[in-house]
C-alpha cells in the first residue's frame, strides 16, 4: 500500500514542471527493468519479509525474549532511527567490501532519477538489508507492528529521496535527507558521500555530508561505467555474480602461481 499510494503521489507532482528537477518522461528508458525490479523485489520480497518479521518476532516471544521497554507511542520512531543507522551501516559495507559493490552497481546504474529508480536493486542487496535491519530491531524487542510501520515509513522516504523533485524543505533539511542531498550520492565523482536515507546524522558524524545539491546537467551512474554498465533487468541480476566468479578464478590462479614460485604480486 505505502509503495502505491508513494508512487501515484510521486509520478504525478514529477509531471509538474515547476516541481521537478528536470524533463523526464513517465516511461522513460529501462523503465520495464525498474518495473520487474519493483514487483520482484519490493512486492513479493516484502512479503515474505512481512511473514519472517511476523514469525520471528512470534518465535522470540515464545522464549521469551523481553520487549522493547518504551511507551507505544515512542516505538515506531525509535524504531525508523535503528532501522535507518542499520541501514546505513548495510549501505557502507555495499561500497566497502568488492564483492558487495559488485552488487550494488545494479542500483547506481540508474541514467534517471525518479520515484521507480528507488527499486533497482540486486536481490543480493535486498536480502542484506531486508533481513539484518529488522532482524536487529525484533531481536531488540520492538514490537513486530512497530518494525512494519518504520519500514514503511523508511520505503516511503527513500521513494520520495530517489524522486525527480526539486524540492526545498527549508529547516528538515537539516535533520532529513532530501532529493537534493541524494543525488550527490548517485553522482559518480560523489558516490562515497550522503549515504543515509532518512536522517543526516550518520553522515554528519563520519564528515561524508554534502548540503549541496548537483545542478540540473548532472550525470548518473556507476563510476567508471556510466556508459557500459548493463541496464536490462536480467543482465544485471547476472553480471555481478559473473565477476565475482572471474574473480575468484583470477585469485585461484594467483594462488597457484604463488605455490609453485611464480607470481610476485596479488593480481587486482
Amino acid at each position: 500500500m505505502t509503495i502505491a499510494i508513494g508512487a501515484l503521489v510521486l509520478a504525478l507532482l514529477e509531471r509538474l514542471e515547476r516541481l521537478r528537477f528536470r524533463a523526464s518522461p513517465l516511461w522513460r528508458a529501462h523503465a520495464a527493468s525498474d518495473v520487474i525490479y519493483l514487483l520482484t523485489g519490493y512486492v513479493a520480497g516484502g512479503s515474505l519479509a512481512l511473514a519472517y518479521i511476523v514469525a520471528t518476532s512470534d518465535w522470540l516471544g515464545r522464549i521469551g525474549l523481553p520487549r522493547l521497554a518504551a511507551p507505544r507511542w515512542a516505538s515506531v520512531p525509535l524504531a525508523l532511527v535503528a532501522l535507518d543507522l542499520g541501514n546505513y551501516a548495510a549501505h557502507w559495507l555495499l561500497h566497502r567490501v568488492d564483492v558487495l559493490w559488485e552488487f550494488h552497481k545494479a542500483h547506481h546504474s540508474s541514467p534517471t532519477l525518479d520515484w521507480l529508480a528507488t527499486f533497482r536493486s540486486h536481490l543480493v542487496e535486498q536480502t542484506l538489508r531486508r533481513l539484518v535491519g529488522p532482524t536487529l530491531l525484533i531481536v531488540a524487542g520492538v514490537p513486530p507492528d512497530a518494525v512494519v510501520v518504520a519500514a514503511a515509513l523508511f520505503t516511503a522516504w527513500a521513494m520520495l529521496n530517489h524522486s525527480n523533485l526539486a524540492l526545498d524543505l527549508g529547516f528538515l533539511e537539516r535533520v532529513l535527507v532530501t532529493p537534493a542531498l541524494h543525488r550527490v550520492h548517485h553522482v559518480p565523482r560523489t558516490t562515497e558521500r550522503n549515504l543515509g536515507t532518512v536522517f543526516v546524522f550518520w553522515d554528519a558524524l563520519r564528515g561524508t555530508l554534502v548540503r549541496t545539491g548537483p545542478g540540473r546537467d548532472c550525470t548518473f551512474g556507476v563510476p567508471g561505467e556510466t556508459e557500459t554498465y548493463p541496464q536490462g533487468w536480467l543482465a544485471q541480476l547476472l553480471e555481478p555474480t559473473r565477476r565475482v566468479g572471474r574473480g575468484l578464478s583470477v585469485a585461484r590462479m594467483w594462488v597457484d602461481e604463488r605455490r609453485s614460485g611464480g607470481a610476485r604480486r596479488f593480481p587486482f
